[in-house]
């Protein structure tokens, strides 16, 4: 077995698979490869074959297995691939007790910390890249992450994934190689995964910012982006979490039937930058971010 060691939250876990070939998750978790340092207790997630020598269909994986320090299996089932919610890295199904997860892209700028949620045609990929060129930077490219322990989130630096005419702009602007993969989906056509890092800054990978506020994005027949305060329940996993987010400042973002990224973008950074200020007109921001420590942490 190929191995990668990986660093999430402030702990490592190692993923191997029986195939030896780890560039996809070089590509897909790229900020979040770290040298194996052997820590011990710590989760092991495992991708290969039941049956050793049977590749399968296609050569792609069949199975996930996740350990802890070379112990019995901890869960054992069916790979089901990468855009499943919970994802397989890290293991957030024997880490349900600690995180909740919600399909956004995320980003913050000083001490805010904002969750683009809504579906793939929502343009929430193309609203983002706006914003970072506003000098938001990204923490999550599909997943918000939340310490259910402290309300904290965390970054997870995998790809965004753009469609249609933002998928398009992003290509012809000009992609560095190695940045950005295509795939197709059955669902949703032709998708662009790009590396965040190649859109703009990124948080670190332990930083630990604060509570999100939540948009919701839509699109309506109006000829422009309009925002407003907007109570909504959001798809929470594990489901018994979503009360602890339930409080979480929302808002409902209207964008054209067509484009407006970028004045929806315009109307996110006004709308907090000009809350900060009247929040915290003297205060410095200050970065924070989680100390280096064992796994042990992240098991609890």
């Amino acid at each position: 077995m190929d191995s990668l060691c990986l660093e999430f939250f402030g702990a490592e876990i190692s993923v191997s698979t029986t195939t030896g070939d780890v560039s996809d998750l070089e590509f897909l978790f790229g900020p979040h490869v770290v040298p194996d340092s052997r820590a011990a207790d710590r989760l092991q997630v495992e991708f290969g074959y039941p049956n050793p020598g049977d590749p399968g269909s296609g050569g792609a994986w069949a199975e996930l297995v996740v350990r802890r320090d070379n112990g019995p299996p901890l869960l054992r089932r069916a790979f089901r691939g990468w855009s499943n919610v919970p994802p397989p890295v890290p293991p957030f199904s024997v880490l349900r007790e600690r995180f909740s997860l919600v399909q956004a892209v995320v980003l913050a700028k000083g001490s805010t910390t904002i969750a683009l949620i809504g579906s793939p045609h929502s343009d929430r990929e193309g609203v983002a890249l706006a914003l970072a060129q506003r000098s938001w930077r990204m923490v999550s490219g599909q997943l918000l992450i939340t310490d259910r322990t402290d309300g904290n989130v965390m970054p997870y630096h995998v790809p965004l994934e753009f469609r249609g005419a933002t998928a398009v702009g992003v290509r012809a602007a000009g992609l560095a190689p190695g940045t950005w993969r295509s795939r197709t989906s059955p669902l949703t056509g032709d998708v662009l995964m790009v590396r965040p890092e190649a859109l703009g800054d990124i948080v670190p990978v332990r930083a630990r910012l604060g509570p999100p506020q939540l948009f919701r994005l839509c699109r309506s027949g109006n000829e422009g982006a309009r925002l407003e305060p907007w109570d909504f329940p959001t798809q929470t996993w594990p489901p018994e979490a979503a009360p602890e987010i339930a409080d979480a400042p929302s808002f409902r973002l209207e964008l054209p039937e067509s484009g407006g990224a970028e004045e929806a973008a315009g109307l996110i950074d006004h709308r907090m930058t000009s809350e900060r200020r009247e929040l915290c007109p003297d205060v410095p921001v200050i970065s924070r971010a989680s100390p280096v420590g064992s796994t042990a942490s992240l098991l609890i």
